[in-house]
């Protein structure tokens, strides 16, 4: 009989990539789980920075943009209540 044995390379089941959002400047910021960074691509492609994240977390990160710039599409939330009551006040 086999057995399911779990390693640190099956056990995680969040993607590589993670799109966070489009902030009100039309830039969109994507999460890169295994190196602990945020890449913000400007509305033109190219990348406007890498914030490296081993000293802070994504949802530091979140607040960042939210209190600088603002979010136009949030993607990503710290809570599921915070992205209901997102959603719920937008409709």
């Amino acid at each position: 009989m086999a057995t399911n044995t779990r390693t640190a390379e099956n056990a995680s089941v969040r993607p590589q990539w993670l799109f966070c959002g489009t902030d009100t400047t039309g830039t969109d910021h994507v999460y890169n789980t295994v190196t602990d960074s945020v890449i913000a691509v400007a509305p033109d492609g190219h990348r406007e920075h890498v914030a490296d994240l081993s000293e802070a977390s994504i949802d530091e990160w979140m607040a960042f943009v939210a209190q600088k710039r603002g979010w136009a599409n949030r993607r990503l939330y710290e809570h599921f209540g915070d992205a209901l009551a997102d959603r719920v006040s937008s409709v």
